[in-house]
C-alpha cells in the first residue's frame, strides 16, 4: 500500500517522533484514497480511535496535575516535573506531545473529509451510501472541533471579547490535508475569535449531519451512545465552548436542552462507583467504544496517578481537596482511597486518587491494567454549566436548582440549599472541583475565573508521614490571577520549524 503520511508537516511539527514510514496511531492507510463504502468505514474507525486516545489519559487529566488539586510525590519518577514545580518551559516534552497528537488527529480528519467528498462525486452512488458517508462526515467535523477545542483550551488565553480579535491570539487553523516540506506554506496563529468561529462552525456542521442521521436511526441516543456520537454529545461540546466564551445564554439554553431530553439522567448513588469502574452509567452522553480486543489502545489513565506493581503513588490529592467532601458524599468514597506504601524505609498510608481504577474487561492478568474508557461528556457537567451560566444571567433560582439536583444525586439524604450572591458563585465553583476532579477542567476554570492558587500539603494527623513523601517544592508553587502559566507555550521546536509563528509565542515564554 502507498503509505499516506498523516503527520504534522503542514503545521510544522517536524520535531515529533512521527516517522514518514510509521503508521500513526489510529490511522488507516488506503492505497488510492476512499474508493468504497468499506474504505470510508475503515477511515471512520480510525477517527474514533484517535478520539478515544485524545479525550482520555494524558491528553485530558494532566492539566489538573498543574493545579492545586494534586501534589507530586517522591515516587513519581520525575513525571510531569514542570507541572509539579511550576517551571513550565516551551521545550517541555509532555506539552509537545499534546500539541503534536492533537494536530495529527486534525490532519487525519482533513484527509477523510477531502477523500470522502471526492468519493461522493463518484457516479451512480445509491442513496444509502450517500447518507452513510454524510453521517461519517458529520462525525469527522465533530472530531476536528474537539481537537481544535483542546488546542485552544491549552494554548490560548481566556476568552475576552475585547481582545478576541487580537492578532495571533488563537491557534493555527488547518482545514486541508496537504503535507508539505515547504515551510512557507505553514499557517501562523489565527485570532481567538477566528478559532472559536472555526470550532462553532464545525460543531454546527456536525449537529446538522448527525441530527439528519437520527431522523431514521436513534440507536445512538442512549447512555454511552453505544460508543458512537449522538447529537447531544455535539450539544454538550457546544455548551462547554459557550461557557468558555462566556456566552451565557447559549450555554444555559444548550445545557437545559440536554438535561430536559431525559435520556441521560444523573447516575444514582448506588451505581456511581460502577460508572467509573465498569464504564457504564446513565449520565454518560458519549463514550468511545472499546472492548477486550482493543485493550492496548485504551488509555491507562489510572496509572498516571499510581502504579500497582509495586504500589507507587505518583500524584496524591492535596489536603485541601480531601477536605471538601462530606462523609455522606459518594464521590469521596469512589474517587479516593488510602494506600499502604513503603518509601525511604518507612511504611505509611498515602491518599490515592482512584477515579480510574481500571475496567476488568481490559485486564490481561491478575493486576488491574488501570484502563478505563474516557467519558468526555456527562450530564453532571451540564448541570454545572447550567448553574454557572444561570448565575451569570441573574437567574439564581435555576442556578440553585441545578446545583441542588446534582448534589442530591451524589450526597445521601441531601437537604437542598438556597444560596445567593458570591456564596452561590463559590458553591458552584466548589462543586466543579468535587465532581470533575481529574477530568482536566481545573486549569481552564481557574483561568476563566481569573483566580490564583496555592497547594495544601498539610495532611495533619490523618495521614502522618506525608511531609517527607510529597515533593516540597511543589507545595511552594503559587499562581496569581492571570498567571501566564495558565496558558501553555507553543512548543519551541514548532516555533523553530514554522517561520509564520515568529513573534507569536504566548506571553511569558
Amino acid at each position: 500500500m502507498k503509505k499516506i503520511y498523516l503527520g504534522l508537516m503542514l503545521l510544522g511539527s517536524l520535531f515529533t517522533s512521527c516517522d514518514m514510514d510509521v503508521k500513526p496511531e489510529g490511522s488507516i492507510m488506503l492505497d488510492e484514497g476512499i474508493q468504497t463504502i468499506n474504505d470510508a468505514l475503515a477511515e471512520r474507525n480510525g477517527l474514533y480511535s484517535f478520539m478515544r486516545s485524545r479525550c482520555g489519559g494524558s491528553y485530558v487529566v494532566t492539566s489538573d496535575l498543574q493545579t492545586d488539586l494534586f501534589l507530586g510525590t517522591m515516587q513519581n519518577g520525575n513525571a510531569y516535573q514542570s507541572f509539579v514545580t511550576g517551571n513550565i518551559l516551551s521545550n517541555d516534552r509532555d506539552i509537545e506531545g499534546v500539541w503534536s497528537g492533537l494536530l495529527s488527529g486534525i490532519m487525519q480528519v482533513n484527509y477523510f473529509l477531502e477523500e470522502s467528498e471526492r468519493f461522493l462525486n463518484t457516479p451512480e452512488l445509491d442513496d444509502k451510501t450517500i447518507a452513510t458517508v454524510n453521517h461519517y462526515r458529520a462525525e469527522a467535523y465533530f472530531f476536528r472541533a474537539y481537537f481544535n477545542y483542546q488546542l485552544m483550551n491549552y494554548f490560548c488565553e481566556a476568552y475576552d471579547a475585547s481582545k478576541a480579535s487580537a492578532p495571533a491570539s488563537g491557534i493555527p487553523l488547518c482545514t486541508r490535508y496537504q503535507p508539505s516540506s515547504d515551510r512557507g506554506s505553514y499557517p501562523g496563529r489565527s485570532t481567538l475569535a477566528e478559532t472559536y468561529t472555526a470550532i462553532e462552525n464545525d460543531l454546527a456542521a456536525a449537529l446538522t449531519g448527525i441530527e439528519e442521521f437520527e431522523t431514521t436511526d436513534k440507536s445512538y441516543l442512549v447512555p454511552t451512545g453505544n460508543g458512537f456520537l449522538n447529537s447531544y454529545a455535539v450539544k454538550a461540546l457546544q455548551a462547554r465552548v459557550a461557557l468558555l466564551k462566556k456566552d451565557w445564554n447559549t450555554a444555559k439554553t444548550l445545557s437545559q436542552e440536554i438535561i430536559n431530553f431525559g435520556k441521560f439522567p444523573l447516575t444514582n448513588i448506588n451505581d456511581f462507583a460502577s460508572m467509573w469502574t465498569n464504564d457504564e452509567g446513565d449520565e454518560i452522553i458519549f463514550q468511545p467504544y472499546g472492548d477486550a480486543s482493543q485493550r492496548d489502545a485504551v488509555p491507562a489513565t489510572g496509572s498516571l496517578f499510581c502504579s500497582l506493581q509495586p504500589v507507587n503513588v505518583k500524584f496524591t490529592p492535596s489536603a485541601a481537596v480531601l477536605d471538601v467532601y462530606s462523609d455522606d458524599d459518594i464521590r469521596g468514597y469512589v474517587y479516593f482511597e488510602a494506600l499502604r506504601i513503603t518509601y525511604n524505609g518507612a511504611t505509611f498510608y498515602s491518599p490515592n486518587f482512584n477515579k480510574y481504577p481500571g475496567n476488568p474487561v481490559f485486564d490481561s492478568g491478575s493486576i488491574s491494567a488501570q484502563k478505563n474508557l474516557p467519558k468526555p461528556f456527562r450530564t453532571a457537567e451540564q448541570y454545572l454549566i447550567l448553574a454557572e451560566a444561570s448565575l451569570e444571567l441573574g437567574d439564581t433560582e435555576t442556578a440553585n436548582n441545578a446545583l441542588n439536583t446534582l448534589r442530591d444525586a451524589r450526597i445521601a439524604d441531601y437537604t437542598p440549599q438556597n444560596y445567593t450572591g458570591n456564596v452561590l458563585r463559590d458553591q458552584i465553583r466548589l462543586e466543579r472541583v468535587k465532581e470533575l476532579i481529574g477530568e482536566g477542567f481545573r486549569l481552564s476554570d481557574l483561568r476563566r475565573w481569573n483566580l490564583g492558587f496555592t497547594r495544601d500539603g498539610n495532611y495533619g494527623s490523618g495521614f502522618p508521614g506525608m511531609d517527607g513523601f510529597i515533593i516540597a517544592l511543589g507545595t511552594q508553587v503559587v499562581y496569581t490571577p492571570g498567571d501566564y502559566r495558565y496558558t501553555w507555550p507553543i512548543p519551541s521546536a514548532e516555533m523553530e520549524t514554522n517561520p509564520q509563528l515568529a513573534g507569536q509565542q504566548n506571553p511569558g515564554y
